[in-house]
């Protein structure tokens, strides 16, 4: 088997479970629950309560107008990879899920389930480089036309308009509430899962001049881990200074702080969370647009 076949059939294992968890989260729980969601899926599901309209039947329908806006902005991969999504989301949500019983439970815990299943479906598909279209093309469009907007204001507006569309015609401010809530936690288990994977420690080490190489082969000793040596001035007495600049994980960091403090106590250092580094030594996830085919 090649190695092409072999990433398709992993990237449609991640893309069926992450659906699978979608399509649970909407019909047994958003639906039967009568949250209010936010983007494509929740007109999915006023048109479903609306007018009885099969939840993924609808999703397909408002997509495929999207996909033809934003065909040629999009690479052959990412799109096949998109459709390939859509499909196998309408076809859980409308046949297998509802074989499944609803969740009978107080709407608080319905609405922090659906949050979390939403954030680690959407986060299965991400990390593959797929997509389930929906307000990801409705971004991408504006994005396209309107380049200086933020991509987080273009969500907030897409998730904002679906959430007063609901108000004005089913006039249930709680279930907008916890759909607002839905989302929230959504988002935060995505970034958790997504940029989480590839999340790291930054340390910044101030060190009188000469001893920065020593820091560097310590640091190397302790963990196997490469550093930079940054030259830098002392804002009052302007002598000179060796940063360096490290990163690793929270143990490696744990543990050049411990070496720093016995060591090298002529030294001070700033420790930062980053959300994302990739390079050498440090796992790439593959995220939502990634040119990849």
């Amino acid at each position: 088997m090649s190695d092409r076949m072999k990433r398709i059939l992993v990237d449609t294992l991640y893309e069926t479970m992450g659906n699978a968890l979608i399509a649970v989260g909407t019909v047994n729980i958003a639906a039967s629950s009568g949250f209010a969601v936010a983007g494509v899926s929740g007109i999915a599901l006023m048109l479903n309560r609306l007018f009885c309209m099969q939840i993924g039947a609808a999703i397909v329908i408002m997509n495929i107008p999207l996909a033809l806006l934003c065909f040629k902005y999009l690479g052959s991969g990412f799109m096949a990879r998109t459709v390939r999504c859509i499909i196998i989301q309408s076809i859980l949500i409308d046949y297998a899920a509802p074989m499944l019983p609803a969740l009978a439970a107080d709407r608080i815990i319905c609405a922090l389930s659906t949050g979390i299943l939403f954030g680690a479906g959407y986060a299965m598909i991400y990390m593959r480089g797929s997509s389930t279209g929906g307000s990801d093309f409705l971004i991408m469009l504006t994005k396209h036309f309107r380049p200086h907007l933020n991509t987080g204001r273009i969500s907030f507006g897409i998730d904002s308009m679906t959430f007063i569309a609901y108000l004005l015609v089913f006039r249930d401010v709680e279930a907008v509430m916890y759909g607002i809530l839905i989302a929230f936690i959504s988002s935060t288990v995505i970034d958790r899962i997504v940029l989480g994977m590839n999340s790291a420690a930054v340390a910044l080490i101030v060190s009188p001049e000469g001893r920065g190489k020593a820091i560097c082969d310590a640091i190397d000793r302790i963990c196997s881990r490469g550093a930079t040596i940054l030259e830098g001035r002392g804002g009052y007495m302007e002598d000179r200074k060796e940063i360096v600049m490290v990163t690793g994980s929270s143990r490696d960091i744990y543990s050049i702080q411990k070496y720093l403090k016995t060591e090298e106590p002529g030294s001070f250092v700033v420790i930062l969370d980053s959300r994302e580094v990739q390079g050498e030594g440090f796992k790439i996830t593959r995220a939502s647009g990634d040119s990849q085919s």
